[in-house]
């Protein structure tokens, strides 16, 4: 399942797959990374809500909660309630 996030003129993907048996709160977390360290998230870009990136990509809240929070705790991005 592939996700197009377009956000002022930029695309990033989230492609998830269920084959490669990597739980999907780490293939968000890899892709994060790789994004921000290849020029593709910019810093002060936001990211999708936790909320809409589950609907997005169909998976439960608490695995997108896992994959930012654990963002956080490296220091990658910065959440904030709202």
């Amino acid at each position: 399942m592939t996700i197009l996030q377009r956000r002022k003129g930029l695309a990033f993907t989230f492609t998830l797959s269920n084959s490669s048996g990597v739980p999907y709160y780490r293939q968000i977390v890899n892709q994060v990374i790789f994004g921000a360290a290849n020029g593709l998230l910019k810093p002060g870009e936001r990211l999708p809500t936790v909320r809409q990136l589950a609907v997005d990509l169909q998976v439960n809240l608490n695995t997108i909660a896992k994959a930012y929070s654990e963002l956080e705790i490296r220091g990658i991005v910065h959440t904030q309630q709202g």
